[in-house]
């Protein structure tokens, strides 16, 4: 069966590719589905306008990936970020590169987009993998706090316009505060 790209928009991924990575984020993120978030029916926050790329196999999700779109005020300074997030692919499909793909395409939609900057939080050990997708730069001296509490990410940042660039060692010095995806 051919491996086709798809994209869809805010509110447009067709239910069944949904349903999918509904259940993949329930079991490798079930933290964003317990309490009054058991019976979440939704992948992010529809007010992050998320955009969903993926790599399908007639109906079966291979990969998926998103865009969120959101606005984070640091230092004082109110910034467009645009992030890839829910990057996943399905284990039997693990190796190939198609989650790399996604996200070298998430980046580059990104960097031609209207975003003052383009933000990838990921766990340490995920960090060369992102870095070799994205091409953008680690800040290794930055640390980002959600939810009051460090996250211990890693941080790749692409600095997209001159106001952002003008700011680069404020992203380095102090605490990147983010919402809670949820």
């Amino acid at each position: 069966m051919d491996v086709r790209y798809v994209e869809y928009g805010p509110g447009d991924l067709p239910p069944l590719l949904k349903a999918q990575v509904l259940s993949f984020l329930r079991i490798v993120w079930p933290e964003g589905f317990t309490g009054d978030l058991r019976y979440r029916d939704w992948i992010t926050n529809p007010a992050y306008e998320p955009q969903h790329l993926l790599y399908v196999a007639g109906d079966l999700v291979v990969s998926h990936l998103e865009i969120v779109h959101v606005n984070l005020t640091h230092e004082g300074t109110t910034y467009k970020v645009a992030a890839p997030t829910s990057v996943l692919t399905f284990p039997q499909f693990r190796t190939e590169g198609w989650a790399g793909r996604l996200v070298a395409a998430a980046c580059r939609r990104i960097e031609s987009g209207d975003a003052d900057l383009g933000l990838i939080c990921c766990e340490p050990h995920n960090q060369s993998f992102y870095a070799k997708a994205s091409g953008w730069p680690s800040l290794p001296e930055a640390t980002v706090i959600a939810d009051g509490t460090s996250t211990g990410q890693a941080i790749l940042m692409r600095l997209l316009t001159p106001k952002a660039q003008q700011q680069q060692d404020d992203f380095r010095r102090s605490p990147i505060r983010l919402e809670n995806e949820l």
